[in-house]
């Protein structure tokens, strides 16, 4: 008797729990104690009071490691948030115009690591060895070429997506890793800030900043420490290009 899909269906289930209770894949974040996080204190700078205040939601304050990573603010050296505030500092030194004070409100602060992307399906009827049996096989080669594209649109599909797999289909809805779908694959820092500046008199201007960068591990290793180093430093970089332009700061591009 032909067996039913359900049946097939359940035991398929059942399958993927056994994989998951056999391996790491599926395993929750494992979350760590950081070091008591540096947060910027309060500045003079050129007679502007400049305040940052950290208003990340409570999970992005809670790192982990596993398959998917997200580290603490402290991760990278210098401190992250020793590189907002400097970065701050200068664009308000650089304003022509001072503010009497410059309220910097961060929401966001993510240091990540996901999974590096699959390597790339090998077309065998190009490149440095051709195939030569393809082109002279009109079937075939259509047959390689739809291949190379179902080969593409799977690993566009898995690449680096934290959400993806096993390791997140039973996972739950809370689970912090479904939080950081939109972050690339490898080493990357997102930034997302509101900067509000009150100048004498009242008048305020407020702007709102996001920012994500990648960092690249060009070591050969399983060390991602300058890739995460030069992806937090990245954001803040670009985060004060954003500023620079928004404040109307010539040469801010």
């Amino acid at each position: 008797m032909p067996e039913l899909g359900g049946s097939a269906m359940t035991r398929g289930v059942w399958a993927a729990l056994v994989v998951c209770a056999a391996g790491s894949g599926c395993m929750g974040p494992q979350y760590y104690t950081p070091a008591p996080e540096q947060l910027p204190q309060p500045a003079n700078v050129n007679g502007t009071m400049v305040q940052i205040t950290d208003q990340r939601p409570e999970w992005e304050k809670k790192p982990f490691t596993g398959k998917v990573c997200l580290y603490d603010l402290g991760k990278s050296h210098p401190n992250a948030w020793a590189q907002l505030s400097e970065e701050v500092n200068a664009i308000i030194a650089e304003l022509p115009q001072k503010p009497e004070r410059a309220e910097v409100v961060v929401t966001s602060f993510r240091i990540v690591r996901n999974p590096e992307a699959r390597q790339g399906y090998r077309d065998l009827s190009a490149g440095p060895n051709p195939n030569p049996e393809v082109s002279k096989h009109p079937a075939l080669a259509r047959r390689v070429a739809d291949d190379e594209k179902r080969q593409r649109n799977a690993q566009e599909r898995s690449s680096g997506d934290p959400g993806s797999g096993f390791d997140m289909l039973f996972a739950s809805a809370d689970d912090p890793r479904r939080m950081l779908q939109n972050h690339p694959a490898g080493a990357s820092c997102a930034l997302q800030a509101t900067i509000r500046l009150v100048f004498p008199g009242g008048q305020e201007q407020s702007m709102d900043v996001k920012a994500m960068t990648r960092g690249a591990n060009e070591s050969g290793t399983s060390y991602w420490g300058d890739a995460l180093e030069f992806a937090t430093r990245s954001a803040v970089q670009q985060f004060g290009r954003q500023v620079r332009t928004s404040a109307g700061l010539t040469g801010a591009e």
